[in-house]
């Protein structure tokens, strides 16, 4: 190869080419792509590099990429001793030759898969598709580039020799080896079979098609290489044709593997990793995987099915593709887990604890082929059934041999049993047999219900056979019985039931022997009695629990005590019966055990009985501390001593916050002493004033009030006696004497000495002791230094407590100047004004000495005291605030003349004019404007104020501007209208006055403005959407001309109509406008194209309504012509008339008009209007199209919908139809099953189709050809089943149909009635028998032993599915009822789709029926309770109306009865009177008693000023007689409801005790009422009111608002409710200075909770109480709020470093909201770095506030949408955001994730760390850094608080290339 010479110089390119080349490589081709006729070179690379081949001599290694055809495609010379270079990149070569060796093709194929990555699946399967390493590359060019050229020179005899020596020359000279032969072994492979194996694998298209031309250079040549002297060139296109495959998993029980098992959970992998998928088996044991690239794959079973266990989890390997298919199955078995036992068991019918021994039962499998006979062993049981190993499946048992003494029972269920064996469920199966004859005892408790448990002796001719327990019947049961008596005597009864005392006799005689059959007998027990105590409070009627009671029975030495439940209540139940004595013995605090602790109480059989106790309270003493000055004010932490008069009682307690103490004492007398009060209180000196006594009983409620005064303040001031001026430096002596008020106060107190202040005050008692009251001296011993003291200088006063006083003293300045200031128009004093003093005797340059500043106090003065005499300045420096200079200095002389000389000087300022500027609109002047600006200045042009003389209005239209000069001239001009007016231009001009406010007034006229509302014409709805272009008259169009305002327009001066279906325009000029629509609204046409309007002259709004009709609707609609199901992917085309496409305004359309169905199989197209014609195009797979209907044309109109319907036929499909025989009616629910010739089933549900509601199943896919038979399995209840199965040969393209029908089942009805009343009777019991003597089965389960069967709660029995001749017996009737004789058997003859009904009648035995009824209406009343009694007293039972209304008591025998109402129905009156009535024999007697329906009233207490209800007011109830009834109390809201408790008549209502705060009304009500009417009253009540003030203050400076700690603070909001009822009776809110106040409120205790706090503060937690105890009385309270501290926090973590295409995690930590406040819309956010990444998956961790919430997502194609909701924060969940899970469209890729938690608490945190995984793209650059985002925020008052976190990961890649084994 020639031109070598300049390798160094591009050894730089070589490299950088080198970093390159894997981008570079040839994509695959497909053959059907044209050859090019010219390629060029477009990159040429020598790394240097050289070796030795003896056919070829000395290569040089070189790679050259071409343009082919627009790929980057490696070529390869093919003239070794021509040039090649880069001097020749950007030349053509042309004239392609095709290149036919197989040899060159196949290790061309070789390279180009091998560099490019793209393999056959055979490359794949054989696991030989490795991507070679760009250093491999240049290996592998040398050895096919010299293959190349010693095929060209023709040295190509032997081409695997070829090949292999060229390998082996190449492997020597790179890497240093000395290989001789090619048949030396380089890690155990020859280079022959090296070169063999490549070569062999080409043969057989493992690397792919490759199709190879050889190109001559048709280029310029360079002045390297000539054009004659350049190598023709071979490159190749590469074709490779993939394809998918399937995998089927199956899962089967290894004990049958026929039985495919659901719920096995399998991982199935690739090898190279790019396919991982976690699938599960479904109903019949398999799943299908795929479509899978070719390759390995590895099964691994994760979890057997439930029940099982892995017998080998694999994993198993599978080849794609196989050989025999595209589709591989894999077969695991699993090993059902025995957990189950079973148990066979033979027994005796009537006594199933007897196993009977001997039975031959065999068991045989039904999808199985188990069968087994096995006889039943001691106890009954079979013992070696083989449960362990046993097919899991489902077995028929049968008895085959009954035991000895036994028959084989007529009941088929009896004999033959069918179960079902999973290994886990137990299976029990009891076989039984009953004896010949038998005795049987029914045991009944007294509800008529079988008590089991209850033990007899049974006794025959006197002697104990055998003692027995009934079973869960109720029955007791006696075989093989021979004649004699038998009686049962009952030893044990169950609890709570009595034993009997009598037996119960049977007698058996030998008629009963000889015939078989069963004697009955029946026994009843009573409960035993119970016995409820209840406990409750004498006051409230509330239960007491925790109090303990002892029971003692007088007779039988019963023993118990108990202690009372939550309800006060304790039940014995089951006790014996006997007399007991029940007696307190203690209960729990606050109660006082009862005076009368014990009651006795008999209880006999069956009663229920309760017992009740009331107790007091221990009585409640509150004790009160407040200021004795005002009420209102609590004392907190004084100590009290309470001390028992009449018992050791002694204690100290302190009051709380509240200033009270509350606590129960046990009933006495006390004394109650203050030892102790918290400054600055004192404790008084009388003991009459710190003790009080008090006696105390049970139940009561008392509270003692002690009252304090606060220690007295004491100020004391000094003032200069000419100026009234404070003066600081006095000195004081103050002594105290105590005057013997306060206990605790010393004799006396010394002060000591103390300087007057600044202000010229001592205030005592801020000096750091303690003032009581007393006498203070109060002694002047030193003046202020220039000052002199003037009597008096002592001065004694008398302070009391809570007293404040101020005691002044004067002093008389020496040589002094006094300065008085005043305001010149008020003549008031003015403080603050600043003054100097100069003395011009000084050397202070020319203006003197300066003496000093004073500022004027309180009173406007200021004084400068020894003074020497001689000549003064006293000069103004600065006014007080607000005003102006008007004298600036005034000259004094005091003069020598021996004597103290006071000057006083005056001077007046000048106070500052104000100007009003108003703005208001001129066509309605009452209207102010905010927001006009305005410049405003002085007339010589000086700017005012601090914005450049720029003031804008306020919401009330006004400019206030203080401080402005007196007699100047101010100009002011309006700059900038509000919007909506005209600028009002003209400028205004006005003299400020002194000390008074001038005002200006402007006025702007308003613009127009223009609403334009568009509406359906039909419903009147507003329309999104429509565009209009408004103009002038004159054509100018608004908002390009600059007449718009406020608008939103497109660039082309258009207006869209918003969600409200408005155009809102404003700041319109007054004239005549045309308003032009120029496209409607989505779905609609335009009804009128223009409309004009005026704007009037005064700028007023003008409405226009424009309507559109909307455009119709298309709807088609295609469907199965045999199911009826919808079909989805269909083809229709659709045009109009004249055939233009239709397109779909909702942007449906497809290419060419054409639309296809959804998975409703509809298509509807939206806004069309006209002529429309409609074809379908393209069915979908397994149907044809209807030639006949394939066309239809349809006229939709505007508001219409017009819809079209298009059905098409399956292909080859199998039709089974099911009616009922002789009709067209179709049955639904039939079951077939379905097999081909072969005997397999059709489906995917083992051969079974179910008929739907058409009574159709339709089966497509079938295989033509085939012959496929349905058999009739399974018909609906009244249906004969048809077992004659129909067979079909299948025919391709073609519908075929079997169809078969159904005879209808006969049917019975029996019906049973009362023979005199014609009532139905329910629980009447049948036995039913065919002709034969065998029992009737009920098809459906209805079957009762024997063929018994009772009749329903509607008097019937209903049996379908029956024929034949069936005879009815009526076996047993209702007690009271007798079966008529010869009327009790009924034969009736049932035929198919016939339904007989027999009717039965029986005759009351007679007795006696009571009838309850209301005297008014008529109506029957239940639940009434009667005593009914013999003539001599004999009770003859206590007897309950039923739901009728009626008690029967079918065994009253003949004669009088005496009948009392014991107990009235709720809402009625007891009626006592006895009544008489005769029952006579075979007769009903009836007896009819009413009663009256009782009255109720409703009493509603009121506020009479605020009509809400009132809470605990007490009233009396009397009789017309005012006798009292008793005693009510109002509930939460007002009301007392006396209900049905009250008769007809005349009553009188008064108020007993009225609530907290209210005024009694001792005046008495009179009421009457009606019977069954409710009266109801209202009763209102006025209150003795009071006050709640709060003031709100903040606790600490607030770094966001500026306030400083004890500000008051506006807006926060107080919730009050009353402290007794919690009711809220207000809410109230502070204003700008901090207070808030209630309305009035009655008299009582409050509680006040902060319910909002002010913004920017904490809300509190405190909750308040406030007792407003007098009318009038204001309480006032004071609160404080932290301030408000905001913070949020996110912390972000991941990998440090990370390779290209590997997965890596961010945690997300620290997501806090770490503000003392709650944040609104709070979130957390991360931005997916998708320049690197995708992301993959997303855990949500978990929070320490329990919220719901919900997560987010965005992708690069689309906004925010739900990606979960409703996540708990306690819970932890995994979320996938991969592509393809979340149904992204191709290209689309999450970009960010938004966790969303709406309002979160202070402190809200996460707790387990959130975490995102995402996977790397595999193209990603080495270094690069990968930038992850994340970021906080929530909302405070509309603001956010926000925090960001950052995260960087560096990209690594590492290269490690190795020779694969195929390269060597």
């Amino acid at each position: 190869m020639k031109s070598m010479t300049k390798l160094g110089s591009r050894l730089l390119s070589m490299l950088l080419a080198l970093l390159c080349v894997l981008g570079m490589f040839p994509t695959a081709a497909f053959a059907a792509e044209m050859t090019p006729s010219t390629i060029k070179l477009t990159n040429c690379t020598y790394n240097g590099t050289h070796y030795e081949s003896p056919a070829l001599g000395v290569c040089y290694m070189h790679q050259m990429r071409y343009d082919y055809d627009g790929d980057s495609v490696m070529g390869f010379c093919s003239e070794k001793g021509k040039g090649m270079g880069w001097s020749l990149e950007g030349h053509k070569w042309d004239k392609p030759e095709p290149i036919s060796d197989p040899t060159v093709k196949n290790m061309m194929a070789y390279f180009y898969c091998h560099t490019s990555g793209v393999f056959t699946d055979q490359a794949i399967s054989l696991g030989v598709a490795e991507t070679w390493g760009p250093d491999y590359v240049w290996v592998m060019n040398a050895w096919v580039q010299a293959i190349v050229w010693r095929y060209k020179e023709g040295l190509f005899s032997d081409p695997a020799t070829a090949c292999a020596e060229e390998l082996m020359y190449v492997h020597n000279n790179i890497n240093g080896t000395n290989f001789k032969s090619i048949d030396d072994e380089l890690e155990g492979w020859s280079f022959r079979d090296r070169a063999l194996y490549i070569l062999g694998l080409g043969e057989q298209g493992v690397w792919g098609d490759c199709d190879v031309y050889e190109y001559h250079y048709a280029g310029p040549g360079s002045s390297h290489h000539p054009s004659n002297d350049v190598q023709a060139v071979l490159v190749g296109r590469l074709t490779i044709t993939r394809e998918k495959y399937d995998l089927t998993i199956k899962k089967v029980d290894t004990t049958n593997p026929n039985k495919g098992l659901a719920g096995a959970k399998f991982l199935v992998q690739s090898n190279n990793g790019t396919y991982s998928k976690e699938v599960v088996t479904g109903r019949d044991g398999t799943v299908i995987v795929g479509p899978l690239e070719a390759g390995t794959y590895s099964i691994t079973e994760l979890e057997p099915p439930e029940g099982y266990e892995i017998d080998n989890a694999g994993p198993q390997y599978v080849v794609l593709p196989r050989d025999d298919g595209t589709e591989v199955v894999v077969t695991f078995m699993d090993t059902p887990v025995i957990t189950g036992n079973g148990s066979i068991r033979k027994v005796d019918a009537d006594d199933p604890t007897t196993g009977l021994p001997g039975a031959v039962i065999k068991i045989e499998g039904v999808d199985n082929s188990f069968v087994g006979t096995y006889t039943t062993g001691p106890g009954g049981y079979l013992a070696d059934v083989p449960w362990d190993t046993m097919p899991i499946g489902s077995y028929v048992a049968t008895e085959v041999t009954p035991p000895t003494g036994y028959t084989t029972s007529s009941d088929p269920s009896k004999v033959r049993q069918e179960f079902h064996w999973d290994g886990k469920t137990d299976v029990s199966l009891v076989f039984e047999n009953d004896a010949k004859v038998k005795v049987c005892l029914i045991k009944l408790d007294d509800s008529d219900t079988p008590l089991p448990g209850a033990v007899f002796n049974i006794v025959k001719d006197g002697q104990i056979i055998a003692t027995e327990e009934t079973g869960r019947d109720g029955i007791i049961t006696v075989p093989n019985v021979t004649e004699g008596m038998y009686a049962f005597v009952e030893i044990y009864a169950p609890e709570p039931y009595a034993c009997l005392t009598e037996p119960i006799i049977a007698h058996v005689d030998q008629a009963t022997v000889d015939g078989g059959g069963t004697v009955r007998v029946t026994a009843v027990d009573k409960r035993l009695p119970d016995l409820t105590i209840f406990k409750r409070d004498e006051q409230t009627g509330d239960g007491i629990p925790g109090t303990h009671f002892e029971i003692k029975g007088i007779q039988h030495g019963y023993h118990q005590d108990v202690v009372t439940g939550p309800n006060g209540k304790a039940t014995l139940t089951g006790i014996p019966v006997d007399s007991y004595t029940v007696t307190e013995i203690s209960v729990p605090d606050p109660y006082v055990v009862s005076s009368t602790p014990t009651q006795t109480i008999y209880l006999g059989p069956g009663d229920s009985r309760e017992l009740v106790f009331d107790n007091l309270k221990q009585p409640e003493l509150t004790i009160a501390k407040v200021d004795a000055d005002d009420p209102s004010i609590k004392i907190p932490d004084t100590v009290f001593r309470i001390i028992g008069i009449d018992n050791d009682y002694r204690s100290d307690v302190t009051t709380s916050k509240d200033g009270t103490v509350k606590l129960r004492l046990v009933p006495g007398s006390y004394k109650i002493v203050e030892m102790a009060v918290p400054a600055p209180y004192y404790l008084p000196d009388k003991d009459a004033d710190r003790e009080q006594t008090v006696s105390l009983n049970a139940g009561e409620e008392k509270t003692l009030t002690f009252k304090n005064r606060k220690a007295p303040q004491l100020t004391i001031y000094k003032e200069d006696s000419v100026a009234g001026a404070p003066v600081e430096g006095a000195l004081f002596h103050v002594t105290y004497t105590s005057n013997g008020e306060a206990a605790e106060a010393p004799d006396t107190i010394d002060f000591g000495e103390i300087l007057t202040d600044a202000k010229g005050e001592i205030r005592l008692h801020e000096q750091g002791k303690r003032l009581y009251p007393g006498e203070y001296t109060i002694t002047e011993i030193r003046p202020a230094p220039g000052f002199q003291m003037k009597e008096p200088t002592t001065q004694k006063i008398i302070l009391h407590g809570n007293e404040s006083k101020t005691v002044t003293f004067e002093n008389v300045p020496l040589n002094a100047i006094i300065v008085e200031k005043y305001d010149s128009v008020t003549h008031e004093a003015l403080p603050g004004c600043t003054f100097q003093l100069r003395y011009l005797g000084g050397t202070s340059g020319t203006g003197g000495t300066v003496i000093g500043q004073k500022v004027t106090g309180r009173n406007g003065t200021a004084i400068w005291t020894g003074l020497k005499s001689g000549t003064y300045i006293l000069e103004e420096v600065d006014p007080a605030d607000g005003y102006s200079i008007i004298q600036s200095s005034e000259t004094i002389f005091l003069a020598d003349s021996g004597e103290q000389s006071v000057v006083t000087v005056r001077f007046e300022n000048m106070p500052d004019g104000q100007l009003l500027i108003r703005k208001v609109c001129a066509t309605n002047p009452s209207v102010t404007l905010p927001n006009a600006e305005f410049k405003v200045m002085y007339a010589d042009g000086t700017l005012i104020g601090d914005s450049n003389g720029v003031y804008r209005t306020d919401e009330n239209g006004e400019i206030r501007i203080s401080g402005l000069k007196p007699g100047k001239s101010v100009v002011v001009t309006e700059t900038r209208a509000p919007d909506g007016f005209i600028l009002d231009t003209q400028s205004q001009t006005v003299q400020i006055k002194e000390g008074r406010t001038v005002s200006l007034t402007f006025k702007n006229t308003p613009k127009g403005a223009l609403i334009i509302q568009k509406r359906d014409s039909e419903t009147n709805k507003p329309l999104p959407g429509a565009e209009f272009r408004v103009t002038t008259a004159a054509g100018c169009e608004v908002g390009l001309n600059g007449v718009i305002g406020d608008s939103t327009l497109t660039q082309n001066g258009i207006f869209t109509t918003d969600s409200s279906g408005e155009i809102r325009i404003t700041n319109l000029i007054p004239g005549a406008y045309v308003i032009t629509e120029i496209k409607a609204p989505e779905g609609y046409v335009m009804d009128q194209p223009s409309t004009n309007v005026v704007i009037g002259p005064k700028g007023d709004t003008q409405t226009v309504v424009i309507k559109n009709s909307q455009a119709g609707t298309l709807i088609i609609d295609k469907r199965d012509s045999l199911t009826g199901k919808p079909l989805a992917g269909v083809t229709f085309k659709v045009t109009t008339a004249s055939g233009e496409f239709v397109p779909d305004e909702n942007g449906h359309i497809s290419s060419n008009g054409l639309y296809v169905t959804n998975k409703e199989g509809k298509i509807q197209i939206d806004g069309v209007v006209g002529t429309l014609v409609v074809t379908e195009t393209k069915t979908i797979p397994g149907y044809t199209i209807d030639p006949g209907s394939q066309t239809q044309t349809v006229v939709v109109h505007p508001n219409d919908t017009q819809t079209l319907h298009f059905t098409n036929t399956p292909s080859t499909t199998l039709v089974i139809e099911k009616y009922i025989e002789g009709t067209t009616t179709p049955i639904k629910g039939v079951t077939f099953l379905v097999t081909d010739s072969s005997g397999a089933v059709v489906g995917k549900s083992n051969g079974e189709f179910i008929t739907n509601e058409a009574g159709r199943i339709v089966i497509t896919d079938l295989v033509p050809g085939t012959t496929v038979t349905a058999r009739e399995t399974k018909v609906p209840e009244g249906f004969v089943l048809d077992t004659t199965p129909k067979s079909i040969q299948i025919k391709e393209g073609e519908v075929q149909t079997l169809r078969f029908y159904n005879q209808k089942q006969g049917g019975l009805v029996i019906v049973k009635k009362d023979s005199v009343t014609g009532k139905l009777l329910s629980g009447v019991e049948f036995q039913l028998t065919y002709a034969d003597g065998s029992f009737v089965d009920a098809d459906h389960g209805h079957l009762s032993s024997k063929g018994l069967y009772t009749t329903d709660a509607n008097g019937e029995i209903r049996i379908t599915g029956i024929t034949g001749t069936v005879i009815v017996k009526e076996v047993k009737p209702l007690p009271g009822y007798v079966i008529e004789p010869g009327k009790d058997t009924q034969t009736v003859e049932i035929n198919p789709a016939d339904t007989q009904t027999l009717t039965f009648y029986n005759t009351p035995t007679g007795g006696l029926q009571i009838i309850k009824k209301d005297e008014d209406t008529g109506e029957r009343i239940k639940g009434v309770q009667f005593e009914v009694r013999k003539m001599n007293g004999e009770i003859l039972g206590t007897y309950t109306t039923d739901r009728n209304g009626v008690i029967h008591i079918p065994n009253a025998e003949s004669g009088w009865y005496t009948v009392v109402e014991r107990k009235a129905a709720n809402g009625y009156a007891l009626d006592a009177n006895p009544e008489q009535v005769c029952v006579k024999d075979g007769e009903t007697t009836t007896l009819e008693i009413t009663n009256k329906r009782m009255c109720s009233i409703m009493i509603h207490k009121v506020d009479a000023h605020t009509g809400e209800g009132i809470y605990g007011v007490k009233f009396v109830l009397y009789d017309a007689g005012k006798n009292p009834i008793g005693e009510y109390t109002t509930d939460q809201d007002g009301y007392i409801y006396i209900r049905d408790e009250l008769e007809a008549g005349k009553y009188f209502l008064r108020e007993l005790e009225a609530a907290d705060g209210y005024i009694r009304d001792e005046q008495y009500k009179t009421i009457y009422v009606e019977r069954g009417k409710c009266t109801q009253i209202e009763w209102e009540n006025s209150a003795v009111t009071g006050q709640i003030q709060i003031r709100k203050y903040s606790s600490d400076d607030n770094l966001i608002t500026g306030q400083r700690a004890g500000s008051e603070l506006e807006g926060a909001v107080y919730e009050i409710s009353q402290a007794r009822s919690g009711k809220v009776v207000g809410y109230i809110v502070t204003d700008k200075h901090g207070v808030a106040a209630s309305d009035p409120l009655p008299l009582g205790r409050y509680f006040v909770k902060e319910v909002s706090a002010p913004a920017y503060f904490q809300l509190s937690s405190a909750k308040m109480e406030a007792e407003i105890e007098y009318p009038n009385q204001i309480i006032k309270l004071s609160a404080y709020n932290k301030p408000a501290k905001m913070g949020v926090t996110i912390q972000k973590t991941g990998n440090r470093e990370v390779q290209p295409g590997q997965m890596m995690s961010y945690d997300f930590s620290g997501i806090a909201n770490t503000s003392n406040v709650a944040l609104n819309k709070f979130f957390w956010h991360d931005r997916i770095p998708t320049d690197a990444a995708r992301a993959i998956s997303i855990t949500t961790g978990t929070y320490n506030q329990r919220l719901y919430y919900k997560v987010t997502f965005k992708t690069n194609l689309n906004d925010y949408r739900t990606l979960a909701s409703n996540l708990l924060t306690s819970n932890n969940y995994s979320l996938s955001l991969n592509a393809n899970t979340l149904g992204l469209a191709q290209g689309e890729f999450v970009t960010d994730v938004r966790f969303e938690f709406g309002t979160v608490a202070s402190g809200f945190a996460s707790v387990m760390k959130p975490t995102m995984r995402v996977q790397v793209l595999g193209t990603v650059a080495n270094g690069y850094q990968i930038i992850n985002r994340a970021d906080v925020g929530g909302q405070y008052l509309n603001e956010w608080q926000t925090a960001k976190a950052t995260w960087a990961t560096v990209v690594r890649r590492f290269h490690n290339p190795q020779l694969p084994k195929t390269g060597y």
